[in-house]
């Protein structure tokens, strides 16, 4: 079984079985301590527990079969490409967010080869260098080890980078591509994505009921022929008295729905409809 556990419209799997799964949390600004959470009620709770510090909402960062122990792990450089100094000072800065001491670190990597160790920590620490790297596999890789025994989520990124507030997930339509969505996080404050968006299908299945009796009785045009055309096209349809049900995507609804408008008739659309029709 499948317990699918949330934060702000993002979904987590936390796959329940014969072996026991543990999972932590973090705040996403303090970056000071993984909160062990063992079931997946705690979970929910959590994240919608703010943390003393800060305020902030508790994100999920670590999950696992393996309770965190005293382990250290090794951080060794793998590949090394076109490093340079804006990305020196970008990781530096952000190396520094996350507490370590910023200047062994970066004497490794910019004088290291393959093979060279960085750093040796802890889970909490490997966790945060993760964090820190994420984005820059372009230009360097890591390995870790012992091999690092847990899936790495990142909380941060429901904080707006610029201003720091909770972003939201969000969905708009995509003016672009008729029936699609923007999919992605917004920041309310900055009125600005901070991840994506990227552009989706409408997952929803919509229902579209107008009197078929009104298509029946027109004259043979183009507007007739295509809504035709269209209703061929639609696999779930069903006529109720003097109502045709058309229960179909989005882009389906308006195709068929601009015809109808086309031809001066009424028609309703269940759920409430986001997208434009011509």
């Amino acid at each position: 079984m499948d317990l699918r556990l949330s934060k702000m419209g993002v979904k987590y799997k936390w796959k329940a079985g014969t072996k026991m799964e543990y999972a932590y949390v973090i705040c996403p600004k303090c970056w000071d301590k993984l909160i062990e959470v063992e079931k997946d009620e705690e979970l929910s709770i959590y994240e919608q527990r703010r943390c003393p510090n800060c305020g902030t909402r508790f994100g999920l960062a670590l999950l696992g079969e393996n309770k965190i122990d005293s382990s250290v792990y090794k951080v060794i450089i793998k590949k090394k490409w076109g490093w340079d100094q804006k990305r020196t000072d970008i990781i530096s800065k952000d190396l520094n967010r996350a507490h370590f001491d910023v200047e062994p670190i970066m004497e490794s990597i910019n004088n290291g080869t393959q093979g060279t160790i960085i750093y040796e920590g802890d889970i909490l620490h490997i966790y945060l260098f993760e964090c820190v790297f994420i984005g820059f596999e372009s230009w360097i890789e890591f390995e870790i080890v012992p091999r690092f025994p847990y899936k790495i989520f990142h909380p941060e990124y429901f904080l707006c980078p610029e201003c720091g507030a909770e972003v939201i997930s969000r969905q708009e339509p995509y003016d672009r591509i008729k029936g699609w969505l923007l999919d992605g996080l917004f920041c309310e404050n900055c009125n600005e994505w901070t991840l994506g968006p990227t552009a989706i299908r409408d997952p929803i299945t919509y229902k579209l009921v107008f009197t078929h009796k009104n298509v029946e009785n027109m004259e043979d045009n183009s507007i007739k022929r295509e809504i035709m055309n269209c209703l061929e096209k639609v696999v779930e349809k069903e006529i109720q008295g003097d109502q045709m049900i058309i229960n179909t995507n989005s882009e389906g609804i308006i195709e068929i729905a601009s015809y109808l408008g086309d031809a001066g008739y009424t028609y309703d659309i269940d759920p409430s409809f986001p997208h434009k029709i011509d």
